[in-house]
């Protein structure tokens, strides 16, 4: 039991490093990114009624003619909006994020502990633990363009990054995650 454990934490703690390296050292993840004018900063204050997500043309209207008009004309956009401010990167914020790659790495750990005696070694581990995470890529990053619109460039960015973090809790999940032997 320690040992089921104990290899979800290091997975976690690895794919935490991961997230640093990734998204705070490497140069392209944000390449994608555009920056928005000043103006756009009071224009939002003045718009936006408080914190929430928007979407223009707002599935709302009443009138479904309308909205089809609008979404033809534009522009279009999903705005995830924060009125008052926030801290960027608060430590409660990395506690939460390391208790989410920590509890996505023990749901990993009991797959890969039921499918054991599937796999031939520890590469086969790390190959399930890949296609788990191209999976949550291709399904959980990748839809948002298809089905809202979005631009394409920073969730093929997300996707790598997913796929890449779920190779690295493998490699430290297959370690541990042997079969026994019988």
């Amino acid at each position: 039991m320690k040992k089921f454990l104990l290899a979800p934490l290091l997975a976690a703690l690895a794919m935490f490093f991961w997230g640093f390296v990734f998204w705070a050292l490497l140069p392209f993840p944000y390449s994608t990114v555009k920056t928005a004018p000043d103006a756009a900063i009071a224009a939002l204050q003045a718009t936006f009624p408080e914190s929430g997500t928007y979407l223009i043309p707002s599935p709302h209207t009443p009138d479904e003619a309308l909205i089809a008009e609008q979404a033809k004309r534009g522009p279009s956009a999903t705005i995830h909006l924060v009125k008052e401010g926030m801290d960027p990167m608060p430590p409660s914020m990395l506690l939460t994020g390391y208790l989410h790659e920590l509890v996505s790495c023990l749901l990993l750990a009991f797959l890969m502990h039921k499918a054991a005696p599937s796999f031939k070694g520890y590469w086969g581990r790390v190959q399930f633990s890949v296609g788990v995470g191209l999976l949550i890529a291709i399904f959980g990053n990748l839809s948002d363009p298809i089905w809202w619109h979005h631009p394409w460039g920073l969730h093929l960015v997300t996707a790598l990054y997913t796929t890449v973090a779920w190779l690295v809790a493998g490699l430290v999940l297959a370690k541990f995650h042997t079969p026994k032997a019988g």
